[in-house]
């Protein structure tokens, strides 16, 4: 254990000032992935006792289905209710229902793209923060044909060209998996909001 540490605080002390940019941005990006992991699933969007809802509606049981909704907090399911009570109250327009279904399930959009653009942004700056770290590297192999001295200059040499490597590479390393799961989570996210849209337009023509 102390020897991986080790050359973890090694790898860091190459990599320069940049390193300690770029780990937190790592650390950032994993924990905002395993979020979206545990919260982006269709199961969070749309009521488990959908199948229930749509029989009691098909059977016209209007009211039966507002007590099954009752026992639900999620956003599809507080959205029907208002468009149940709606109907009941003798409002039968579908124009007015699919309204007022689509301004309850706005709200749904932003949790499903919750923490997206953080990942795309560290995705975006973790290279140029590599980058960076590549140019003051390049920069101490510059400083060191000017240095005096032989040894001198060629400890230099190398630890400039180690400072651009790692801290290129572990911009790379930071970026990859930021970039990937922003675009399978925004994927993803577009399926579900689909998924909600083609349920809530179902559940309307049931009602017709």
């Amino acid at each position: 254990m102390e020897g991986v540490l080790g050359q973890i605080l090694d790898l860091i002390r190459k990599g320069g000032i940049v390193m300690y940019p770029l780990i937190i941005l790592s650390i950032i990006s994993w924990v905002y992935i395993i979020e979206r992991i545990i919260n982006l699933r269709v199961g969070i969007f749309l009521p488990k006792n959908l199948s229930e809802i749509k029989i009691l509606l098909q059977k016209g049981d209007v009211e039966g289905a507002q007590k099954v909704l009752s026992i639900n907090s999620d956003v599809f399911s507080r959205a029907l209710r208002l468009v149940l009570e709606e109907y009941l109250k003798g409002n039968r327009r579908k124009s007015e229902l699919t309204l007022l279904m689509e301004r309850e399930l706005s709200g749904i959009i932003p949790a499903v793209e919750k923490n997206l653009m953080i990942l795309s942004a560290i995705a975006s700056i973790a290279p140029l923060l590599g980058l960076f770290g590549t140019i003051t590297g390049l920069i101490k192999v510059f400083s060191a044909y000017a240095s005096v001295q032989t040894e001198e200059a060629l400890r230099l040499l190398a630890s400039g060209i180690g400072e651009a490597l790692t801290a290129a590479a572990t911009g790379l390393i930071v970026a990859i998996p930021a970039l990937f799961a922003y675009w399978i989570f925004r994927n993803l996210g577009n399926d579900i909001i689909e998924k909600v849209e083609n349920e809530a337009r179902g559940i309307l023509e049931l009602l017709e």
